[in-house]
C-alpha cells in the first residue's frame, strides 16, 4: 500500500508511516528521513529512518584533531567547525571564548559543529543549545577536556528535533 504524498514543505515534509511520523529534510549537506514519534500505524507502508552525508562520511581524523585543539585550552569554551567546500576540512572561526559561553562567526558550508564544555564537565547538549541548534546539521559537543580521554556526543538536529549518533554514523 502507498501512502499519499502532498505538497513539500520548505524545508521538511512529514510523513505517516507503519511505524509511526517520520520528517524527512535535505539540503546540500544531509539528506535524512528520521521517525520522530512512533506508533504502529495499521495499513501504511513502512519507511526506514536513512542519514546520508551527502558528500561522504568526515574522515575521522578531523574528530581526533578536533580533540587535540580543544584539550589545548580546557578551562573556556571554543568551537570547531568541520565545513564542505569541494573537501572536508576543520575550521577555528573568529570566536569570543569564556569559561561559560563561546561566541562565534558562522561558516558557510558548515556540516558538522563541534563546541566544547569546560575541564570535567561530561559532554551533554544542554537547554542552550536545543535554543541555538534549530537548523539542519550535526552537532558534536565535547567534554571532560582535562582528562586523558574526553568525552563526545554527537547528534543529528532537524529543525528542533534531534537525533543521538554514533561516531560511525558520522565518520569513517
Amino acid at each position: 500500500m502507498l501512502g499519499l504524498e502532498g505538497e513539500p514543505g520548505v524545508f521538511y515534509n512529514y510523513i505517516m508511516a507503519a511505524e509511526g511520523l517520520y520528517i524527512k529534510a535535505k539540503n546540500s549537506k544531509l539528506a535524512v528521513t528520521v521517525c520522530i514519534a512512533s506508533q504502529e500505524i495499521r495499513g501504511l507502508a513502512p519507511l526506514k529512518e536513512d542519514i546520508q552525508l551527502l558528500h561522504g562520511k568526515i574522515p575521522l581524523y578531523f574528530l581526533n584533531l578536533a580533540l587535540s585543539i580543544l584539550c589545548i585550552k580546557p578551562d573556556i569554551e571554543q568551537y570547531l567547525a568541520v565545513t564542505w567546500q569541494g573537501n572536508y576540512s576543520l575550521n577555528v572561526p573568529f570566536q569570543i571564548q569564556t569559561a561559560g559561553s563561546v561566541t562565534y562567526e558562522t561558516l558557510p558550508g558548515t556540516v558538522l559543529d563541534i563546541h566544547s564544555h569546560v575541564g570535567g564537565v561530561p559532554a551533554h547538549f544542554s537547554s542552550i543549545d536545543n535554543r541555538d541548534e534549530q537548523g539542519l546539521g550535526l552537532y558534536a559537543v565535547v567534554g571532560d577536556l582535562r582528562n586523558l580521554c574526553p568525552t563526545i556526543e554527537l547528534r543529528l538536529g532537524i529543525y528542533g528535533y534531534f537525533m543521538p549518533l554514533r561516531k560511525e554514523d558520522i565518520f569513517v
